[in-house]
């Protein structure tokens, strides 16, 4: 019987010049493409540069061309997953000799060793074969250039470091970024791979990960182009899933996690996650998804269920006292020139108001309350 060749049909390509359109829309055949290609994220419920970077995605895991890189990450967890259980089965084994002893200890090290450098090869990303540095628009990018007229690239620890001074933004902002990708809809923005010896360096895509659930580690190998760091606007702010639990779970007679599960399922909370688009919470009965506890969760989001589900706009005093106190903390740094005697008296005078008014005020009546006393 003859083996049946398969075509590669871009999902990018066949999709290109209707993202902005609804489902309804769009001609049956892309509908029914729609429907099959990018379940369980529904094409409605997300902006166009998210379809668009969704079909970026499904393009990556489906080329032929990347077919052994794939095969051998799927090889590469299950070895892993190997070792994990004989790990385990050496450990727990009873040891009656000392004879016994001796060997139990020189296996666990092989596997120990062999699990602690697939950890490390984990996190040195294979690269996107095309290696095109493309905008969402698919055009050439226009990008800064050093004194050599070649473009500046710089390493995560310098790119997050600025991107955090900046907008004391955090690492799973922008793993988010990098999941939505450039464009104006979403705020996103791009990263390369060996950036220090290859000219153009490959893109960074988050497809290359299915298989585990930590997308931060990947940041680790990532290059960016340093004018975009410097201009990176994220339209967007996420929490993590953790981060949202415990937030919510400040609110009397809330179950946390129960209450984000109906917020989701009423549409009014999406979340995401960079390697496999969604989390458990969302996909349950589609397989192995991440926990939601390693989800992002738009901030606007998570502000409207609490203006309209919390009562009267009266938000949990800790959610206003930090970013009240963020531009204090800026000033202690030096970034203005305010002695600090005037940033505890700031400081100071924030609290009282607070007390004044009470814990439930919202952050109109204390800003409209310090207005008053100015």
């Amino acid at each position: 019987m003859s083996k049946v060749t398969m075509t590669f049909g871009s999902l990018l390509k066949v999709l290109d010049g209707w993202f902005d359109k609804p489902l309804a829309e769009l001609p049956g055949a892309l509908r029914h493409r729609v429907e099959t290609d990018y379940s369980p994220m529904p094409w409605d419920n997300v902006s166009p540069g998210n379809r668009r970077s969704v079909a970026e995605q499904w393009d990556c895991q489906h080329d032929p061309a990347m077919e052994n890189e794939r095969q051998y990450w799927w090889d590469f967890y299950i070895r892993m997953d190997e070792l994990k259980k004989q790990i385990e089965t050496w450990t727990a084994i009873a040891i009656p000799t000392a004879t016994d002893l001796a060997q139990k200890e020189t296996r666990l090290a092989e596997l120990q060793r062999e699990l602690a450098n697939m950890k490390k090869e984990e996190k040195q990303p294979y690269r996107n074969p095309t290696g095109h540095q493309c905008n969402s628009n698919g055009k050439q990018a226009s990008v800064t250039t050093n004194s050599a007229g070649k473009p500046e690239y710089i390493a995560y620890p310098k790119a997050m470091k600025l991107f955090a001074n900046r907008l004391e933004a955090t690492p799973e902002e922008l793993a988010a970024g990098l999941f939505f990708g450039p464009g104006l809809e979403l705020g996103g923005i791009t990263a390369y791979l060996n950036a220090n010896e290859l000219d153009p360096p490959p893109r960074f895509y988050y497809a290359n990960y299915v298989g585990s659930f930590d997308y931060l580690a990947p940041l680790m190998s990532c290059w960016f182009l340093a004018e975009e760091i410097a201009n990176f606007q994220p339209t967007e702010r996420y929490i993590t899933g953790n981060a949202l639990i415990e937030r919510w779970s400040k609110q009397p007679n809330i179950q946390p996690v129960a209450y984000i599960l109906a917020k989701i399922a009423e549409s009014r909370l999406m979340d995401c996650q960079p390697i496999y688009g969604r989390t458990e919470a969302t996909v349950s009965g589609a397989g192995s998804f991440p926990p939601l506890e390693t989800g992002l969760f738009p901030l606007s989001h998570i502000e409207e269920i609490e203006a309209s589900d919390f009562g009267s706009d009266k938000l949990d005093r800790s959610n206003f006292v930090k970013p009240l106190n963020a531009p204090i903390n800026a000033l202690s740094k030096g970034e203005f020139l305010v002695k600090k005697t005037r940033i505890d008296a700031m400081s100071a005078e924030i609290e009282e108001v607070i007390l004044e008014l009470g814990k439930q005020a919202t952050p109109y009546e204390i800003m409209q309350k310090l207005k008053n006393r100015a």
